[in-house]
């Protein structure tokens, strides 16, 4: 073989070696020359711009692939080539549909000159994926940057040496210090006092050594002051390896002055329940031939319910068992007020209807319009075995009877407290043998369960039928436990009060 025919053979197959590599290329390149005509594309060209060899060949690269808002760049770009400079930039082509794309564009000198010898190469790579994914990255960092810096409670990130390394607005506002005067600093210097510091660093210990905490106590401002804070303390951890450390801080001020206010509140309610209590029969009367009890349960600490037992004689009792409108401390305080007024009214007149009439003028004046009171009192002689009683719109209560349904005491006025001048009707009714008086108030047979049904006075009567021949206490005890089964998970939604009165064989 002559060495003519052995050099055709090489350039031969380094033509086909430069072809393979030329159209192998993933990225789409693109020769021209020193007027910017397109002489040669690869493979890759007519995939990703649209354009077939033949289509490209002879075209101006510009008009070509580059949009009118880069024409300005690319021009620039190929002035700097055809005088020997290489560019690398990314920016935006276009494809033959008119869609731009992000492109990574490499735009070299491959034969420099200015004869017809010149060749420029321009490499371009799709990079639309990864522009995607940096501004979906971008989003992320503006979204989470965001959240960080617009959070209610304020943001540390530290190291794990305790050494701040940002902080959020809410931080800045919370302690004072700007994000300038915090970062860098160890965080137990900058917001535990002396006091605290313990247990700063306790919190410190364990959150890094990778446990988290939880927990009450106070930090310091940059003024000095003090301050309570809930305070969150976490790990941060990537690929099972601790970064840092986040802590939120909770300015709990306003939480911890309700709790305080709401242990007050609960200590003066106890307070005045006892006072209640001491107010109301500390033990149930003895008088001759009669068994008589009475128990209040309040709906809440203090009720309004009202009941008395007050000796006039050795022969006579009086019976007072009232509900004041409302419930709560402030009808409690009715309540007192009410029990005075009845036993000081017993000493001027101790008729029933006289003592309601004078305790409605007392209630009148010293209570406002929302305020009222039924109230059922009577007298019980046990030497006439008789109950001389008014009623100023209570509950009417119920005499029971061997053998017979029993009988309401129908006679009933106005509440009082409602208005000035009322005058109330006085009834009499005899007690015979083994004869029940039952008075309660609206808070028994109205007690209410979670379907909303109430226990109803058939219930009640019911009940005290049924256990007739147990003592007083006995017939109360069995009542008020009838009722707590009815509420079943409901709350008691009224004050509930019972007089049992039965007269002895």
């Amino acid at each position: 073989m002559t060495e003519s025919r052995k050099t055709e053979e090489q350039l031969h197959i380094q033509k086909v070696y430069f072809e393979k590599l030329f159209n192998g290329d993933p990225e789409a390149i693109v020769l021209h020359d020193n007027n910017n005509i397109v002489v040669k594309v690869n493979d890759e060209f007519t995939r990703m711009f649209g354009y077939s060899r033949e289509e490209a060949t002879g075209k101006s690269v510009n008009e070509l692939v580059t949009s009118q808002e880069f024409q300005d760049e690319a021009s620039e770009n190929f002035h700097k080539v055809i005088h020997g400079q290489t560019v690398e930039v990314e920016s935006k082509r276009k494809r033959k549909d008119g869609t731009l794309f992000d492109v990574s564009i490499l735009h070299t000198p491959i034969i420099h000159g200015d004869n017809q010898t010149a060749v420029y190469a321009i490499y371009h790579r799709d990079i639309s994926e990864r522009k995607k994914a940096e501004e979906e990255l971008h989003v992320e960092k503006t979204y989470l940057e965001e959240l960080f810096n617009s959070a209610p409670e304020a943001i540390i990130l530290h190291d794990n040496n305790d050494i701040i390394v940002n902080v959020n607005a809410e931080f800045t506002r919370m302690f004072g210090y700007s994000r300038e005067e915090a970062i860098g600093k160890p965080i137990n210097d900058l917001v535990a006092s002396e006091e605290f510091k313990e247990h700063a660093a306790a919190n410190s210990y364990k959150v890094t050594h990778g446990q988290r905490t939880d927990n009450d106590s106070k930090r310091r401002r940059k003024d000095g002051t003090l301050f309570d804070v809930w305070i969150i303390g976490a790990p941060i951890i990537d690929n099972g390896k601790q970064m840092g450390v986040y802590a939120i801080y909770r300015d709990i001020t306003e939480r911890k002055k309700a709790e305080e206010a709401r242990i007050r509140s609960l200590e003066e309610a106890r307070m005045a329940r006892d006072i209640q209590i001491n107010l109301l029969p500390q033990s149930n009367p003895e008088m001759d031939g009669y068994d008589i009890a009475g128990r209040s349960i309040p709906a809440l600490n203090v009720g309004g319910d009202y009941y008395d037992f007050v000796r006039l004689d050795d022969y006579r009792l009086a019976i007072g068992l009232g509900d004041v409108s409302g419930k709560g401390l402030a009808a409690s305080l009715v309540m007192s007020n009410l029990q005075a007024t009845i036993r000081g009214q017993i000493f001027f007149d101790a008729n029933a209807n006289g003592c309601l009439e004078g305790a409605n003028k007392l209630l009148f004046h010293s209570t406002d319009s929302r305020t009222f009171v039924s109230l059922f009192y009577g007298i019980l002689d046990t030497q006439k075995n008789t109950l001389s009683y008014s009623n100023a719109g209570h509950d009417i209560p119920l005499i029971f009877s061997a053998g017979k349904k029993p009988t309401p005491l129908k006679t009933r006025g106005i509440a009082l407290g409602l208005k000035k001048d009322v005058s109330y009707m006085k009834e009499e009714i005899s007690f015979h043998s083994d004869d029940l008086l039952l008075i309660y108030s609206d808070g028994v047979s109205e007690a209410m369960n979670e379907r909303k049904e109430e226990f109803g006075e058939k219930r009640l009567q019911e009940i005290v039928q049924h256990n007739s021949d147990d003592s007083a206490s006995e017939i109360i005890e069995k009542i008020i436990a009838a009722t707590n089964l009815h509420f079943g998970n409901a709350p008691q939604n009224d004050d509930m009060t019972i007089i049992i009165i039965k007269r002895k064989p």
